[in-house]
């Protein structure tokens, strides 16, 4: 009778860590909240959903920042946030004021910079002192939202890694002022040793009204290449640069990017058990999600969903 336990103990704990576990929803259930915040440079208050996980034993406290991509909105990504939650994280999602003609990134990290103080300073007493541990952050966001996340992670303590989906390093079309859309490689990623996951779309270098979405001279795997840190990389097969969103027929900024074959809603739920695998294997510290993450892209990549390019021998470590 006892080996029949231990046989069934076994199972249950390869169970655990192993097959859907990151790809679908966890075991806490989540609420949405509304905050705003007062940042200095700005005329109004900046509005976040708050996304945090409730019903089950207190959660740790890791906090994810997720910030969107241009001329786009927070809840444009609130199922990312509802299935961070679910699996433990509190995960707010800024939404960043800017204009097409006058877009500045440094002061659009700076406000970014500002929101995630914020948040740390109401974790350490404040409201948010049962919710969020300031020790434990990660950063990801989509687009310009990647780029901001890598822009602010050297100068925000608690990181513990950063992700971004189809990141962009540049301007814009026609954003070439080298002070208002200052580049973050080499010199941000080079100082940067935090564990990195860099998710790429495939087609989001194509042409479709005389501007990719994501020039390859700017795109995800620049980022990889100036990782200085344990990096991943993975590009999604099919898939293109505006897929990522909740909508991704989202009006102007989605109808001017190049879509792929692979339906969104496959891509946002993969891109989503990547991030969770991620985030729970280097700011949750769960045990076992590194090799979840690192089985599921093995799989993947014999589906031919994904090619992966790994900087590190192994597991990225913790």
């Amino acid at each position: 009778m006892r080996s029949l336990v231990c046989v069934v103990l076994v199972i249950l704990a390869c169970g655990a860590g192993g097959g859907a576990r990151y790809a679908q929803s966890g075991p806490w259930d989540v609420e949405i909240l509304s905050l705003s915040v007062s940042v200095p440079a700005e005329h109004r208050p900046i509005a976040v959903t708050l996304v945090i996980p409730v019903g089950k034993e207190p959660p740790a406290g890791e906090l994810v920042v997720f910030t969107h991509g241009f001329l786009l909105t927070g809840d444009d990504y609130l199922s990312y946030g509802v299935r961070l939650s679910s699996h433990g994280f509190a995960v707010a999602l800024p939404s960043l004021r800017m204009s097409p003609l006058s877009a500045d990134h440094r002061q659009l990290a700076d406000t970014l910079k500002a929101v995630i103080d914020h948040l740390v300073g109401e974790s350490v007493e404040g409201v948010l002192s049962d919710v969020v541990d300031a020790s434990r952050i990660g950063l990801v966001g989509h687009s310009l939202g990647g780029k901001l996340s890598f822009y602010v992670a050297g100068n925000i303590s608690g990181v513990r890694a950063v992700a971004a989906l189809d990141p962009v390093d540049g301007g814009g079309p026609g954003g070439r002022d080298q002070e208002r859309f200052p580049r973050v490689i080499p010199d941000r990623m080079a100082d940067l040793r935090v564990p990195v996951l860099l998710l790429g779309a495939d087609r989001a270098g194509e042409t479709l009204f005389g501007q990719p979405c994501a020039p390859e001279d700017a795109n995800y795997q620049r980022f990889f290449e100036a990782a200085a840190g344990p990096a991943l990389e993975v590009t999604q097969a099919e898939t293109g640069h505006m897929q990522y969103l909740d909508n991704p027929n989202c009006g102007i900024p989605c109808a001017v990017c190049v879509r792929g074959a692979t339906p969104s809603d496959e891509v946002r739920a993969t891109a989503q058990a990547y991030l969770t695998g991620f985030f729970a294997a280097h700011v949750a510290l769960h045990e076992g999600a590194a090799v979840w993450l690192d089985d599921k892209l093995v799989t993947d990549e014999a589906d031919g969903r994904v090619v992966v390019r790994r900087r590190s021998v192994g597991h990225l470590p913790p």
